[in-house]
């Protein structure tokens, strides 16, 4: 339907006879640029990261998106009503994709491989990246990008956080299994580490998806993967998410995972580190480490630190949350851009080592200095209040079209994020991300309605369960009656028949 909608007003605009050309008073070295996304990163030009790369490219980039807009789908329709396209488009893949499809954007292949020098070797280096940006007829559309590590299987996102001192004053070590993780959680609950003389300890907390990040501890998947005989199948629909879901279930009745866990929401770390009541989770590197400084001012003796990911019930060390190679953005050059050759080397600039550089470590002497032969950020980036990944974002520190910096991550992390980060990636313990299939329009057409109803209705029965209002036992049979009823065999089949084209078998 989101198709048809927008292919309509395409459409329109086409058959307006409102002419193609840029508007009047546009200067040779400015190029129009849509960039809305997340719901709130729209292009600024102060950004500092881009008026450098005016400097050393002498490109300006004319913002099109409107702040006052707070929706991203809101703002990518009224783009695409305008009666002339800005010179480039950044997106979503499958807006992109979208719009290709359309007609709106132009294909790039010939283009890079005459202007963009950098791009034809970034698809050499990430075959990823060129089938993703590859459209069914062949062509390339749009240039993806990496946050890094393009060169990796698995990069670390997400780790284990404890309350080291609570271990220390409880005589307990780091669990290594869950057994033991379930004794300390256990002692957390029990023996008021805290010291304030109330049971208030909220042993296990998380801030965004719940209790998603315990299945893999008990063998469980939560998403799509792929079973022994190649085939896609979906974790909760499997018996080890029946498993997952009774032994959760249990520690939620003991107190041992936060009251709120479905609820709390995003200021999870903040309320319960603040209040010396959180004692576990499990989240970002880069932003949970942070805390470990800002609290150990204003807690005595607050501790708070990264372990090794403890074995699962069938004894596997491993970390499931890995981070894609691509982030999932693009830009490409729109139907009514004047100025092809320009753009498409405005585009290459990104993807030289000095177009990465700047995008990793922003401008020398303003966001970062050279001490030893390396660049390490400034006090004012590396004390931002809310912390480096959010000062950088508003400098210009976004996803595009170009290769971010492992090194310049690591730069901006704090001894205890770091430290962790670099032990979960050494270890070998991060899995690599499951590869979704991109579909065909008549597959989503044919899967989606079916698809949302379907986890919707998973996660009311993981909660009630969780929460003790259901028995997963008990209903486990009329769960998997309803789900085929509701067609959970005929998605599937749609995911195996995209996976096995995307992976030609």
């Amino acid at each position: 339907m989101k198709k048809r909608i927008l292919a309509m007003l395409l459409v329109a605009v086409m058959l307006s006879g409102c002419s193609a050309t840029k508007q009047t008073g546009s200067k040779e070295n400015e190029l129009t640029m849509f960039m809305h996304f997340f719901g709130y990163c729209v292009y600024d030009e102060d950004w500092p990261i881009f008026k450098k790369a005016s400097e050393l490219t002498g490109v300006k980039i004319i913002g099109t998106a409107s702040e006052s807009i707070s929706d991203s789908s809101q703002a990518w329709n009224t783009m695409i009503a305008s009666k002339v396209l800005p010179d480039i488009i950044h997106s979503t893949y499958s807006n992109l994709s979208d719009l290709a499809d359309m007609g709106g954007l132009i294909p790039l292949e010939d283009l890079i491989e005459k202007y963009a020098p950098n791009v034809a070797k970034f698809f050499e280096e990430c075959p990823e990246a060129k089938r993703d940006a590859t459209a069914d007829d062949g062509h390339i559309y749009f240039i993806p990008g990496s946050l890094s590590g393009i060169d990796r299987d698995a990069l670390p996102s997400k780790g284990w956080f404890i309350r080291t001192d609570w271990l220390e004053k409880l005589h307990l070590e780091a669990p290594k299994n869950v057994d033991e993780m379930y004794n300390v959680l256990k002692a957390f609950k029990t023996k008021d580490p805290n010291g304030n003389g109330l049971q208030d300890e909220i042993p296990y907390f998380a801030r965004q998806e719940g209790i998603q990040d315990l299945y893999q501890l008990f063998g469980a998947e939560y998403t799509w993967h792929e079973d022994k005989n190649g085939n896609l199948v979906y974790g909760k629909t499997e018996e080890e998410f029946r498993n997952a879901i009774r032994q959760i279930s249990k520690w939620f009745k003991e107190g041992l995972i936060d009251s709120e866990i479905y609820s709390r929401g995003q200021q999870a770390r903040e309320q319960l580190l603040s209040s010396n009541t959180g004692g576990m989770t499990h989240d970002w590197f880069s932003s949970t480490g942070k805390y470990a400084d800002t609290y150990a001012k204003n807690i005595n003796g607050f501790k708070w630190e990264a372990i090794l990911p403890p074995a699962d019930i069938n004894g596997v060390v491993k970390e499931v949350a890995s981070r894609s190679i691509l982030h999932g953005l693009g830009w490409g050059i729109s139907k009514d851009n004047k100025k092809i050759e320009e753009t498409m080397k405005y585009f290459d600039f990104w993807m030289s080592e000095q177009g990465r550089e700047l995008l990793a470590y922003g401008i020398e002497g303003v966001h970062h200095k050279v001490v030893n032969g390396e660049k390490v950020f400034t006090d004012e980036v590396l004390n931002a209040k809310d912390g480096v990944p959010t000062y950088m974002r508003n400098q210009g520190q976004v996803e595009i079209g170009s290769v971010g910096s492992i090194d310049a991550e690591l730069a901006g992390m704090n001894e205890i994020a770091r430290k962790g980060f670099l032990a979960y990636d050494e270890g070998g313990f991060v899995r690599k991300q499951f590869n979704a299939p991109t579909f065909t329009e008549a597959e989503n057409d044919a899967k989606k309605d079916k698809w949302n109803n379907i986890t919707t209705y998973i996660s009311e029965i993981e909660q009630k369960c969780v929460l003790g209002i259901e028995d997963i036992d008990a209903v486990w049979d009329t769960y998997i009656k309803t789900l085929k009823d509701m067609g959970i065999d005929e998605v599937t089949e749609i995911y195996n028949t995209a996976y096995k084209r995307q992976n030609n078998y």
